[in-house]
């Protein structure tokens, strides 16, 4: 069973928008994106998967972050356990780790293959969700081909009654998975961004505060702080956890603490010294909201701060590309790129202003 968690911030309108398209028809597999730490995890657990479950969806959940959970045979357990499937799975979550280099799933030469477990799920009275979480650490496993051709193979022929979320925060692996047309997930599924949340949620924090201590806390400076932490709500809770724990806090000090221990500082600023100067004035673009790197607009603004005479487009490309790999660059659905990591935009951003 499952404990409530009194802070955390229901996004039901979402989940039943989401469900509402698969029980229709309009699609039958999409992918969720967004930077790590925007909530995709708790969402997929908290809102998706009890709303599903109420709806008679049997629900499978996996992370590919946890390298101790194998796919394959969490899977055909799954199939074979069917009077306790969403207990049972949620029971087995160990822990989502923060950073992955690509699970080796293809372990067992003899194993069921995962096209005859999906099959098998199809022939059930329910219909099956399953909740595929940080799909790209799949495509990263060097011997993983023949998992990834077995998956779509049993999610293309039994889509009527196998429905399929992925999430993901790295938009390079996904693309290759998703818009590569010699890879086997090419355009299967429907990519949207996982909206980020908003001062509806810096609110309902609020709220449980003043519930919580009977001390007024000024809404509007909350968000203005939520906004400074690229709208991230695991730190924004964490900041309200601790002035909960410890009300002699204020704002501002346990703001303070929030930004000392989310990474920033050290760690930040060794990546940082390793990258060249324009690098860093990319990152530090595109964390002011820069939109358009290869203008000619923003080329003499690199030149005037590089100090230098110009800044070639293929440079520019070389940058991005190395940036991208490193996972310090990303981009949404729409092509736009944006700071991987929360903490390290908002660490850019106070560097930049603590030198100006």
């Amino acid at each position: 069973m499952l404990i409530r968690d009194p802070l955390y911030f229901h996004r039901t309108t979402l989940a039943e928008t989401l469900l509402a398209n698969f029980k229709s028809g309009i699609f039958h597999a999409l992918t969720l994106f967004a930077p790590r730490r925007m909530g995709k995890t708790q969402f997929l657990l908290n809102d998706v998967a009890p709303l599903a479950e109420a709806q008679g969806f049997s629900v499978f959940y996996h992370s590919f972050m946890d390298s101790d959970n194998d796919f394959r045979a969490s899977l055909q357990l799954f199939s074979e356990n069917k009077n306790n499937k969403v207990k049972g799975w949620f029971s087995q979550i160990k822990g989502i780790s923060i950073a992955g280099s690509g699970v080796e799933l293809d372990k067992q030469t003899a194993a069921e293959p995962i096209s005859q477990i999906i099959a098998r799920l199809a022939d059930e009275k329910k219909p099956t969700l399953l909740l595929l979480d940080e799909i790209q650490e799949l495509a990263r496993g060097v011997n993983n081909s023949n998992v990834v051709g077995s998956l779509r193979t049993g999610l293309d022929l039994y889509r009527d009654k196998i429905k399929v979320i992925f999430t993901g925060s790295s938009t390079n692996d996904l693309r290759v998975m998703f818009n590569n047309g010699k890879a086997p997930f090419f355009h299967f599924s429907h990519q949207i961004d996982f909206p980020p949340l908003g001062r509806d949620f810096s609110d309902f924090l609020a709220d449980i505060y003043q519930q919580r201590t009977e001390v007024f806390i000024d809404k509007t400076a909350l968000y203005q702080i939520f906004l400074r932490l690229n709208q991230t709500p695991m730190y924004l809770r964490q900041i309200i956890e601790r002035m909960i724990i410890n009300p002699a806090l204020t704002l501002e000090q346990a703001t303070e603490i929030q930004l000392t221990q989310s990474g920033t500082g050290a760690d930040y600023h060794k990546v940082w010294q390793a990258l060249t100067a324009l690098d860093r004035q990319l990152l530090l673009a595109v964390a002011q909201g820069e939109t358009a790197l290869y203008s000619e607009r923003n080329r003499h603004e690199l030149a005037s701060r590089l100090g230098v005479a110009e800044v070639k487009t293929s440079s520019i490309q070389g940058s991005v590309r190395k940036l991208e790999n490193r996972e310090l660059l990303t981009r949404d659905t729409k092509n736009k790129q944006s700071i991987n990591e929360s903490a390290f935009k908002t660490w850019i951003l106070d560097q930049s202003v603590s030198q100006n």
